[in-house]
């Protein structure tokens, strides 16, 4: 299952239990709110780390026609708990954006 918090406290958060598929879409819009449409040539990575400061990251992704798919293998090497993951855009022309900050992201533990 995953979860997003969007609004409040933990805006951003994800939850994700480990070991599931997920997608996670991306919508990305410009300082008047008008959508910003990303071309082959630019490029979205998600990357989770242990904690802000860890210098590696633990699990990353790249958007494949902005979305990030999780498989079942992304996850289940990882312990359960609280990680930290932001989304970080690079433009064709070379300008860099981070569209989420820094954010929990909680790796669940499943029943079964």
């Amino acid at each position: 299952m995953l979860c997003i918090e969007y609004d409040g406290p933990h805006k951003n958060r994800i939850t994700l239990t480990r070991g599931d598929s997920a997608t996670l879409k991306l919508k990305l819009y410009d300082a008047q709110n008008k959508p910003v449409v990303l071309t082959e040539a630019d490029r979205a990575v998600l990357t989770v780390k242990q904690d802000i400061d860890s210098p590696a990251a633990v699990l990353q992704l790249e958007a494949k026609e902005k979305q990030f798919d999780f498989t079942p293998a992304d996850t289940a090497g990882l312990a359960c708990g609280q990680y930290c993951y932001d989304v970080q855009v690079t433009l064709s022309d070379t300008d860099v954006y981070t569209v989420i900050p820094p954010s929990n992201f909680i790796l669940a533990k499943g029943v079964t």
